[in-house]
This record gives structure tokens, sequence and C-alpha cells, in this order.
């Protein structure tokens, strides 16, 4: 008999226990997440991620530290080479959200995502990417578009390259850009590693913002059209070999 496959072990460190309580019942019903333990200040925080070793860290306020972002990184610091991925849970966009795409943060959730959005960001985690929630990448894209745009995504980048890239910047796993476009987990992986290195970005949520800031990606746009997109250097070479 296969040995089950092991679940990804998840810390609730967040002193609002009506908001905890949600978080675990979300988290118990989900077949491949197991919460092992709950904390609610900076200090038991750091001694159950010493002993119980969480992959993800699902951050909100502590009674000792109001804002999650800096309690993560005070965590962090307190922990050299020993510290997981967080995911900071905030309840409004602020300016500082542009930075936890910093390896040593993981992530960020707006604690109005979906139960499904939660559930995707700590897989994201788990897997060893960064993240930047939906919203903090429109607001990203709005503040750096008065700025000179880059260079447009399809100069050097194949067409299949661009479906990854168009599906990821709506926020897709590997798993799910897989079936989308019908390619293998690992054939996707490869072409993300393609795209974050011919673009030069650091993780998948500087390819998001990426996408909207060149416009590859429009706000709003609906992912079930993305992979029949089409782009004028697409449309020139399908004329050519026409």
């Amino acid at each position: 008999m296969k040995n089950a496959t092991p679940k990804k072990t998840v810390l609730l460190a967040e002193s609002r226990t009506l908001l905890r309580i949600g978080l675990r019942e979300i988290l118990d019903e989900t077949g491949d997440m197991a919460v092992t333990g709950e904390t609610t200040d900076s200090a038991d925080t750091i001694r159950s991620i010493r002993d119980l070793c969480p992959e993800v860290v699902v951050m909100g306020p502590l009674s000792d530290c109001a804002d999650s972002l800096e309690a993560a990184r005070k965590i962090v610091a307190e922990l050299p080479g020993e510290a997981p991925r967080f995911l900071a849970l905030v309840d409004v966009w602020d300016a500082r959200s542009l930075d936890v795409a910093e390896p040593e943060v993981g992530g960020l959730l707006f604690t109005n995502a979906s139960a499904e959005e939660l559930r995707a960001a700590i897989r994201m985690l788990s897997a060893g990417y960064s993240l930047l929630a939906p919203e903090a990448c429109q607001r990203a894209v709005r503040t750096v578009a008065a700025g000179s745009p880059r260079t447009p995504p399809v100069a050097d980048m194949t067409s299949r390259e661009l479906d990854v890239l168009r599906l990821l910047a709506r926020g897709y796993t590997n798993a799910e850009i897989s079936r989308d476009l019908s390619l293998s987990e690992s054939t996707v992986k490869s072409h993300v590693q393609n795209v974050l290195h011919k673009k030069h970005l650091r993780n998948r949520a500087g390819a998001v913002i990426y996408a909207y800031e060149t416009g590859l990606m429009k706000v709003g746009e609906n992912p079930a059209h993305l992979s029949r997109r089409r782009y004028p250097q697409e449309e020139r070479s399908r004329a050519a070999n026409a």
C-alpha cells in the first residue's frame, strides 16, 4: 500500500480569536494541510516554530505586535536559518506590501480573501514561491503605470512562455497551469523559470507585476480566455508562415 502524501504543516499565529478559529476550520477541512499549533504572541510563536517546525506560518496581528508584516520580520530575525515561510494577513492596502515578496517573508493575503485563495497561497509558499495578494498587484501596477514602460513582454519570449505568464499573473498554481495548457508540471516549472530568467525577475510576484505593468494582462481580464489570446508578434509570425 502506498504511503499517504505528507500534509503541509501550518502554524496559526493570530491574536484575534474568532479569525483564528475561522482559519483553523478552513484548514481542517483541507485534505492536504494540517494545523500543528496556534499562538497569540511573538515569544510563543518562536517557541512553536522551533518545536513544531511548520512549513508555513499564517501570521496575523499578535498581542505584542499589531502589525502582521512587522511581526513576521521580527520573528525571522530571531530565527536565522530556521524560519519557515510566512503568510502575512492584512486588512487594508499598505505600500509596504510591495516589499513582502522578500524570500524571508514569503507572502501577503488580505483578510477578505476566499478560503480557496488562502489554501492556494499556503500551497505556493510551501512549494517555495513568494506571492503578493491580487489587489496589491493591481495597486502596484497603477503605481508604476506613470513611469516608463518596460520592454514589451513578447520581445524575447515564446508563445508558450507567454501563455504561462498570463495564467501565472491570474494567480494560477503550476498544477492549474498544467491542466489548462495540457503540459506536465515539470514543463510548466521550466517555463516559469525561463520567464523569470529572461525578464530578470526575482519571483512569481515580480512576474505578476511585470505582466500587468507591460500591458500583457489587464485588470479584470477573464482567465477563461487567456490561452486563446494572441499578440502582435505571434500574428506576424503566423502571417509570415502562411
